[in-house]
C-alpha cells in the first residue's frame, strides 16, 4: 500500500505535527526545508494511499447501497403486509 508499509493514519498524523511545529515554533531555515521534505514525503502517501483506496471505498459504496436498497424492499413488504392485515 504505502512506503515502507506506513498507514494512511500514520502519514497524515506527521502532517498535522509538522504544521503545528510550523506554526507554533520559530526554527531555522534548515529545519523548514528538513520538515518540509518530511511533510511532502507524508503528503504524497497519503494521496498515493487515497488513489489506490479509491476502487475500494466505491465497491463498499456500492454493496452498502445495495444493502440499503434490499433493506428498503423489505420494509415496504413489511408495510404492506400490515396494510393487508388490517383490511
Amino acid at each position: 500500500m504505502a512506503k515502507e508499509g506506513k498507514k494512511y493514519e500514520e502519514n497524515f498524523n506527521q502532517l498535522k505535527a509538522i504544521a503545528e511545529e510550523l506554526s507554533h515554533q520559530e526554527i531555522s531555515i534548515d529545519e523548514v526545508i528538513s520538515k518540509g521534505k518530511k511533510a511532502a514525503e507524508a503528503a504524497k502517501n497519503c494521496i498515493n494511499i487515497l488513489k489506490t483506496e479509491k476502487g475500494s471505498f466505491k465497491k463498499l459504496e456500492d454493496e452498502l447501497l445495495s444493502i440499503s436498497e434490499e433493506v428498503d424492499e423489505i420494509l415496504e413488504e413489511e408495510d404492506d403486509d400490515k396494510e393487508e392485515d388490517e383490511e
